[in-house]
């Protein structure tokens, strides 16, 4: 079957029954043996905001991305939720995966949530770490996520340089709540 044309949750995932057209959700399965529903839920979405201090200045940790959507460009660290973590889980794992830092789960504190755009399935939940001094950063292999790891210090021009809109609003408003200013400096 070509992917394209391959539609999510056309078929019970219980007996296997088609769902009937027009496919709105929730959806309920015409099998009368079976009878499940099923929605389409939120997807949440970890987010982390890893202060590094350098020197004189602090800065925030980032990835390139070396995956779609947005290959090449900047982000911060983060990833989908799974079923039996927490948030602060994901984002510790996450931080681990991409960047190869390992940060503790509960140094990890609420910073922003939000929701993306047009589309508003995704829940993102920014937190924001314990700074570390650069000297913590491990040396970095290239991944499959992530092919440079990095930091950017001060607010201004992020939105030219950040893969997703809503990075660089959350990067603006921690480097607001700290007082820094500034070009994004990468």
């Amino acid at each position: 079957m070509n992917p394209a044309a391959r539609i999510k949750d056309a078929f019970c995932s219980y007996c296997g029954t088609a769902f009937p057209t027009p496919l709105v959700y929730p959806r309920t399965c015409p099998n009368p043996a079976c009878g499940v529903q099923i929605w389409a839920n939120p997807i949440p979405v970890a987010v982390v905001l890893q202060p590094i201090v350098h020197g004189e200045r602090t800065g925030l940790l980032v990835v390139r991305r070396a995956i779609e959507p947005r290959r090449g460009l900047l982000a911060l660290v983060g990833g989908f939720v799974e079923e039996q973590e927490t948030w602060q889980a994901a984002g510790a794992r996450e931080v681990f995966e991409e960047a190869g830092l390992r940060i503790e789960a509960s140094g990890l504190s609420p910073f922003w949530y939000t929701s993306t755009e047009p589309r508003p399935n995704r829940v993102l939940l920014f937190s924001a770490a314990t700074p570390l001094p650069a000297s913590a950063l491990p040396p970095f292999p290239p991944n499959a996520e992530a092919s440079e790891r990095g930091l950017v210090f001060g607010p201004s021009g992020l939105a030219d340089v950040f893969a997703f809109p809503l990075h660089a609003r959350a990067a603006e408003r921690y480097f607001a709540a700290q007082g820094i200013t500034g070009a994004h400096d990468f």
